[in-house]
């Protein structure tokens, strides 16, 4: 008798954890439905919808559908729109990333990384005039390694153009001044797509130099604008991305879209020659609540301090380097 009696306390217990775990389900989802009545409510400002929509929802479709349908009506237009534009990024919709980055420059006319990866999205899709331009804007006007990395760009609009003198100093400039290692790998990275052997080595020797040779093998190189490889045609005129991802793109349902989101592995921050100034950095990403890893890395009687974040299965990346920008801390995904 008292075995049945605790096999039946048992039993209602996990019932009623079973229960409450229904209940607490079927709130969530109908909280996540509320949220998605905010927006076609054409008299609410819809922020605090999307951003708890950016929290719960699992569709990457489904969220980039719900900024499209009410973006017009977005207050806090440069913080929504780029988190839009790097899902839509991971994504593998271009265009869609290209034309929130934009929105994203549109509401913060210092934002120069954003108005970068519009001119990136565009050249990726085989546009030439307008990103260089636009290239032009950021080499001017933003900082360093982005200014740099906007040279190199520009020096890979002017090679696509056929004019290969002018690109080619575009590179060598970049290597003369700058040793980031996103700048380094973006010059490499052109030159192998270009066959530009004396650059390409260029590149190479100056990586090695700074302890970065991890990256540098690759038969098709990718530029570091988007997770996608670009290819180009024997004459260099049109960028395309590759015919096998075009084809995946067009003949994939929104649920398989979402399932081949590429999530990078790290989210690269910095690289020191000081640790000092690498654990300041630590403890600085510390204080925002994310956890940091410094790897020291030789190159004969050189160490270099690469700080970086990991990325785990429940972090979620976008929020991430928003938050970092929000404090004045550049970075870039590491796929």
């Amino acid at each position: 008798m008292m075995f049945q009696l605790s096999s039946l306390k048992t039993i209602c217990r996990y019932n009623l954890i079973l229960i409450l775990l229904l209940f607490s389900t079927s709130l969530w989802g109908a909280e996540l439905d509320q949220y998605y009545k905010t927006l076609q409510n054409r008299q609410e400002v819809p922020d605090k919808a999307l951003n708890e929509i950016f929290r719960q929802e699992t569709s990457a479709s489904k969220i980039l559908e719900a900024v499209g349908s009410c973006k017009e009506r977005i207050q806090a237009k440069y913080d929504i729109f780029t988190k839009a534009a790097n899902l839509a990024l991971m994504c593998g919709k271009f265009d869609l990333a290209q034309q929130y980055f934009q929105l994203a420059f549109d509401a913060d006319q210092e934002a120069w990384y954003s108005l970068y990866m519009s001119a990136a999205l565009l050249y990726e899709q085989g546009e030439f005039e307008l990103p260089y331009l636009k290239f032009r804007v950021v080499q001017e006007k933003a900082g360093a390694p982005l200014k740099d990395k906007a040279k190199a760009m520009e020096g890979a609009v002017l090679l696509s153009q056929g004019e290969s003198n002018k690109g080619i100093r575009q590179l060598a400039s970049c290597l003369a001044t700058s040793s980031d290692d996103s700048v380094l790998y973006l010059v490499y990275d052109i030159a192998s797509t270009f066959s530009l052997s004396e650059i390409k080595a260029a590149a190479a020797k100056k990586l090695k130099a700074e302890g970065f040779e991890g990256r540098l093998a690759s038969d098709k190189a990718a530029f570091p604008i988007t997770p996608s490889r670009i290819f180009l045609s024997s004459d260099y005129s049109v960028t395309t991305i590759s015919k096998a991802e075009e084809s995946q793109t067009r003949t994939s349902s929104k649920e398989e879209q979402d399932a081949s989101v590429r999530r990078p592995v790290a989210i690269q921050v910095g690289s020191f020659g000081n640790e000092t100034n690498a654990r300041n950095m630590e403890k600085k990403l510390k204080a925002l609540g994310v956890k940091p890893s410094v790897n020291a890395v030789k190159s004969g009687d050189k160490t270099l301090y690469k700080v970086s974040i990991p990325v785990d299965a429940d972090m979620d990346v976008n929020n991430t380097v928003l938050l970092l920008k929000d404090n004045g801390i550049e970075s870039y995904y590491v796929f």
